[in-house]
């Protein structure tokens, strides 16, 4: 009955890191949801773009880098979307 004690603050630690994690990943996924063309994003490799396309099914974004110049990128590559600079600054 004593080593019970001593498993339950474990047990009580992994539940609440699975916790976190599910909550992490149901974050990234509404981010990813939310994702429509025109916005300007970041991916995580720090290449900043326009969501030219988005294609949920083939798990791919293409990205205008530059004017006529597009990547395509997987959809989780895409860290977060970001506020447009104004020119010169």
């Amino acid at each position: 009955m004593d080593t019970l004690w001593l498993f339950i603050p474990i047990l009580l630690m992994g539940a609440f890191m699975y916790y976190s994690q599910w909550r992490a990943r149901k974050r990234q996924q509404q981010k990813m949801d939310e994702l429509q063309p025109g916005q300007r994003v970041m991916t995580i490799g720090g290449i900043v773009g326009r969501l030219a396309s988005v294609d949920r099914e083939a798990d791919r974004a293409r990205l205008e880098v530059a004017s006529g110049v597009e990547i395509e990128v997987a959809l989780r590559a895409i860290s977060h979307s970001v506020e447009p600079t104004a020119p010169g600054g």
